[in-house]
């Protein structure tokens, strides 16, 4: 059933208000009937309207009288439907006009399509690992990879130009830095991309780590919500952000089944406005339940490797375990683990060199030698009582009688 939006029908009007007031002039022959245009039936984004000289001749030969509110029938049948931008460029007449006022034509049209855009519904979209790389890989500003792609079904995927989502620090990065997310052991572990689309927009998208085989995942039956981790949700924008995330978030529990009776907390990642996503999930489920920030997941994931030619930063699973091929929120040292915090395909180690004796250390055990300017480790650092600070060994002189060191500097030897 067709219902008219009256928000369109405001978004359309400001469009020609804000036109008109930069001095370009309306074009006569194409004489529209404005109190009765409307989002048209076909497509809610494209504009809905008849001219008035049709209206006349309407009338006069069919006896067919169109009003400023048509039947659903009479706008099916006698009215045209075409975009805002094709509707103001048959509105309007920009023969002659300025570069600034064509300048500002285009935003205006260009933000008039935006807000249209904004009143298209949300739909979730749980996309598989391979898929990952080519929503990270797309990028608006960003010449070789800003074309509409496509994804099985849904065709002609993209990112607003001025979406949030396009200043993330992953966004528009190689392909091969997301090789660790195709690469998971599918007998153990599962991930998935979450998108949220406004028409072919990209709104949201967030990673789900799942700690069961997707061969286990039975969306049929209620799923334990300690299996799933819904990574951090990124917008388009932060004045309907909230809403957005709120929205990713429950219609994923909603997706994959998960029971979340059987626990007394709602889990979410951390994020800037925390607050305002807790009141917007306690008013929609009407739950007194402790919402829960955090970015430490209750399981590990498992890899196929233990080493990859490059890395994505991540926002949670940062250590990498190359000994056991592990990913894990946990914090962990040692020779084995890689830190995925980099955007530029590395990876960190989270051990350090002695640059004194040379000696591989985590770089928790390091010891700063302040007067020296130099980290090194434990054998190379003494404790100097009458400088209350660490000094190099190699300086430090004992003293049998007070059983203290003294820095070599401070003797007259």
């Amino acid at each position: 059933m067709y219902i008219q939006n009256p928000e369109y029908k405001k978004i359309a009007f400001s469009m020609i208000a804000q036109i008109s007031q930069i001095q370009i002039q309306t074009n006569e022959k194409f004489n529209v009937c404005l109190k009765s245009i409307s989002n048209a039936i076909i497509n809610p984004l494209k504009i809905s309207y008849i001219k008035k000289d049709k209206i006349e001749s309407l009338q006069k030969h069919a006896n067919i009288k169109i009003h400023s509110t048509p039947t659903e029938e009479q706008r099916n049948k006698y009215f045209n439907a075409c975009t805002l931008r094709k509707f103001a460029n048959h509105y309007f007449t920009t023969e002659g006009i300025t570069s600034e006022q064509l300048e500002q034509f285009n935003n205006i049209v260009i933000e008039a399509t935006a807000a249209a855009n904004l009143l298209l519904p949300k739909t979730l979209h749980v996309l598989d690992a391979e898929h990952i790389p080519q929503i990270y890989n797309h990028k608006y500003n960003n010449d070789n990879n800003k074309e509409p792609f496509t994804i099985g079904k849904i065709e002609g995927l993209f990112i607003g130009e001025k979406s949030d989502i396009n200043a993330s620090c992953m966004q528009g990065k190689p392909k091969s830095y997301f090789e660790i997310y195709t690469d998971l052991n599918e007998d153990t572990h599962a991930i998935k991309m979450a998108i949220l689309t406004q028409g072919n927009e990209i709104v949201a998208r967030a990673l789900v780590w799942i700690d069961k085989p997707t061969a286990d995942i039975d969306r049929r039956k209620k799923q334990r919500p300690k299996d799933f981790y819904i990574d951090r949700i990124y917008s388009k924008t932060q004045e309907h952000r909230a809403d957005t995330q709120t929205q990713l978030y429950t219609d994923l529990i909603k997706y994959f089944n998960i029971d979340t009776n059987i626990d007394n907390k709602i889990h979410f990642p951390p994020c800037y406005n925390r607050y305002d996503i807790a009141n917007k999930i306690e008013a929609e489920q009407n739950t007194t339940k402790q919402i829960f920030f955090s970015n430490s997941c209750p399981f590990d994931i498992e890899l196929e490797s233990d080493n990859y030619n490059y890395y994505p930063y991540a926002d949670t699973f940062q250590n990498f375990n190359t000994y056991n091929q592990t990913l894990s929120s946990d914090q962990n040292s040692g020779s084995e683990m890689l830190i995925l915090e980099n955007t530029n395909g590395n990876a960190e180690t989270s051990t350090i060199e002695c640059e004194q004796c040379n000696f591989e250390m985590d770089e928790d055990n390091s010891i700063y030698i302040e007067d020296d300017e130099v980290s090194v480790c434990e054998d190379c650092a003494t404790y100097c009582e009458d400088r209350d600070n660490y000094i190099l060994t190699d300086n430090a002189i004992y003293n049998s009688h007070s059983g203290q060191h003294h820095h070599r500097d401070d003797l007259d030897i």
